[in-house]
């Protein structure tokens, strides 16, 4: 709070405790004027000066209580505060301006003071309420808002990318699918069984002679080998590419691609070439017609 806040509200509170004193010791001072014919022992009764002094109390603080309570919005809290508590101040207000006028005239002031000097006890004492709220809410610390970042064209590690929750991490998967090789059948051999001759040789079907062929061994030939990305990762993969490019604007890389599927940076540079080289197609129809088919 600066200084001239600090003298504000000082100024402000001197207004309020000279309108509210003033108020009251000028209606407790009307309380005392003798009505005409009065004997001459004649006193005021004690519960006329105390409703002197309750008409000012009550202007004061139906003022305050108007002005200081934190209303709700709704239809029901604005009539309850704009049609409930004005009338009681305004009733309050006019009471303590009779006797106030009552007093000046009872001086025998002059009619424009009579009529206007009550004015100027009790409006202090509001002036002075409406200038401490005013004070109060120019002192009310404002929120400030942080500026946002500003933004850089550099590629994000890949360490920073969370996986989706959407996107299940796939079953690790070996890179080939080998062809599993078949073994050599072995021919039968006839065995004799009773009755027969044993005599008789067993007949055995002799191999393929090798003897004047080259005593090197062929070089067996290995087995064909399917690589390429696992086909059940293509879905996933070109889901978590398609929301990264669509996020920051740029494709996705094979190191980003890895660390959301959980897969060797390797087999996700498989899996953006196999994206790249097969872009999706819409095969669904509409009134038997393919939706991307022209007429």
């Amino acid at each position: 709070m600066t200084t001239t806040n600090r003298s504000s509200r000082g100024w402000a509170y001197l207004g309020l405790t000279l309108g509210g004193l003033v108020s009251v010791a000028a209606n407790i001072a009307h309380s005392f004027i003798a009505p005409d014919n009065a004997p001459a022992d004649w006193s005021p009764e004690p519960g006329k000066v105390v409703s002197a002094i309750v008409w000012p109390l009550f202007l004061f603080i139906a003022i305050e209580i108007l002005a200081r309570t934190p209303w709700p919005t709704g239809l029901g809290w604005n009539l309850l505060r704009w049609v409930g508590f004005p009338p009681v101040a305004l009733v309050a207000a006019f009471v303590s301006y009779r006797h106030l006028s009552g007093l000046l005239d009872h001086y025998n002031e002059e009619t424009l003071v009579v009529w206007l000097g009550p004015l100027a006890v009790d409006g202090l004492m509001l002036k002075a309420t409406a200038a401490l709220l005013a004070n109060k809410h120019a002192n009310r610390p404002t929120e400030t808002v942080p500026a946002p970042a500003p933004a850089t064209l550099a590629e994000a590690p890949s360490t920073d990318i969370t996986a989706s929750p959407k996107v299940r991490p796939a079953a690790e998967t070996p890179a080939t699918n080998p062809e599993p090789t078949s073994e050599p059948t072995p021919e039968p051999i006839n065995l004799p069984t009773s009755g027969e001759d044993t005599r008789t040789a067993t007949t055995v079907d002799p191999g393929p002679d090798t003897t004047d062929k080259d005593p090197t061994p062929a070089t067996p030939v290995p087995a064909t080998v399917t690589t390429g990305p696992p086909a059940a990762l293509l879905p996933n993969a070109r889901i978590v590419a398609a929301a990264h490019e669509k996020a920051h604007g740029e494709p996705i890389t094979a190191g980003q691609l890895a660390v959301r599927l959980r897969v060797p940076t390797n087999t996700a540079a498989d899996i953006l070439t196999a994206l790249n080289t097969n872009p999706p197609t819409n095969d669904k129809t509409h009134n038997g017609t393919a939706v991307g088919a022209t007429a």
